[in-house]
């Protein structure tokens, strides 16, 4: 497939990360102030009033002194690993304040909601002789020509100026990264298959999947057999708008949404990278999971809580395991490249924290090396051909 056969929409990207607020420059000033004193002691009152400027901007609504001392603990501890981050010097990703500056620990794991499946799971639910269609319509007859870089952000519907990918979601205190994951890849069929948008929704799966635990995560095949079993019906999401909580199944069949033709999914291989950029370009962007972090050890939580407060550049932290059995939070691959500051090869991942955090809601994650253990399976989804 020649890249030249893609329709770009090409806009000017401007990077979205807003310098000149008052609580970027009081943050940027603090810091400056912090690293240059030789104990290396932040003030009190500084800390104070940058606290107030982020419940401010971030409209924390705080009722109890109890909460304020835990909301102002996080986020000192936020702050100190923002200069700890700064005075290390790494120059492959940026830390800074975010919606989550002031969550706790036990909140900030809520948010890793991807479950890996017990026991062998069918890599496809193909039959045997059935084929998949590429996303521009077309059967794969040879392997894609992979040019250097893909951005599914910047792709529209053939013939249309309909953005095949929609904005950035928020899953809010919910672990349901894996809905959010799998509908992104529902809303790209419908974009593609109808030239037409729907917003999906994402509170459908967490309510009425029973093979998914709602807000305490899920994975992948199980999400994809309660769609299919759901006869391929979802509603939309004005008519059945994200909760942030599980509740009672509220699907109807007769409300606004859509019922999709049947669909097949497929697999790549581990650490198969090259087969990930095919599928990427062939079938349109991959569901993955990878390791954002944990509580289990000192490690672990220095990634837990950097990659809460990524900005921006490409993720490599320290220590991150690639195994698949370690992964926690799913999110979806929209595209690839190589960092022109770095030379670094890159995945683009978009993730379900909002449009505040990282690079307008997506981040970019080391290519090549199974970095948190996001080459280690990756699942797309295609119409029957």
């Amino acid at each position: 497939m020649e890249t030249t056969k893609f329709v770009l929409c090409f806009i000017l990207l401007v990077h979205t990360q807003v310098s000149s607020t008052e609580l970027d420059n009081a943050l940027e000033s603090f810091i400056a102030s912090t690293m240059s004193k030789s104990s290396g002691k932040s003030n009190t009152d500084a800390i104070q009033n940058l606290f107030n400027l982020y419940n401010k901007q971030y409209n924390r609504k705080i009722r109890t002194t109890n909460e304020e001392k835990l909301r102002l603990d996080s986020f000192n501890k936020t702050l100190n690993m923002l200069i700890e981050h700064r005075r290390q010097g790494d120059k492959t990703y940026t830390l800074g304040l975010n919606n989550h500056s002031d969550w706790t620990l036990d909140e900030l794991m809520k948010l890793n909601g991807a479950r890996i499946p017990e026991g062998k799971v069918p890599t496809t639910n193909a039959k045997a002789g059935e084929r998949m269609m590429t996303w521009d319509g077309k059967v794969a007859t040879s392997r894609a020509s992979l040019p250097t870089w893909y951005d599914y952000t910047m792709v529209v519907a053939s013939g249309t100026k309909i953005p095949v990918i929609q904005s950035i979601k928020n899953q809010q205190a919910c672990g349901s990264c894996y809905a959010f994951a799998t509908i992104c890849l529902l809303e790209f069929q419908y974009v593609v298959q109808t030239k037409s948008t729907l917003i999906l929704s994402e509170q459908q799966v967490v309510d009425c999947s029973k093979s998914t635990s709602g807000c305490n995560g899920g994975n992948f095949i199980n999400t994809f057999n309660y769609i299919q079993s759901n006869s391929w019906q979802v509603n939309t999401a004005s008519y059945y708008p994200y909760k942030n909580v599980a509740g009672k199944c509220l699907f109807k069949a007769t409300a606004p949404g859509v019922r999709f033709s049947p669909l097949l999914y497929n697999t790549v291989s581990s650490n198969n990278v090259v087969g990930m950029q095919q599928a990427l370009i062939y079938y349109g962007p991959l569901y993955v999971a990878f390791f954002a972090g944990s509580n289990s050890s000192p490690t672990y939580i220095s990634i837990l809580n950097k990659f809460s407060s990524y900005q921006g550049g490409i993720w490599q932290p320290n220590g991150c395991p690639t195994s698949s059995s370690t992964r926690n939070h799913a999110v979806v691959i929209v595209g690839y490249g190589v960092d022109t500051v770095t030379n670094i090869p890159y995945w683009k991942v978009r993730n379900s924290w909002g449009n505040t955090w990282g690079e307008a809601g997506y981040f970019r994650i080391r290519r090549g090396v199974n970095m948190c253990g996001i080459e280690s399976d990756a699942y797309y989804i295609a119409k029957r051909a």
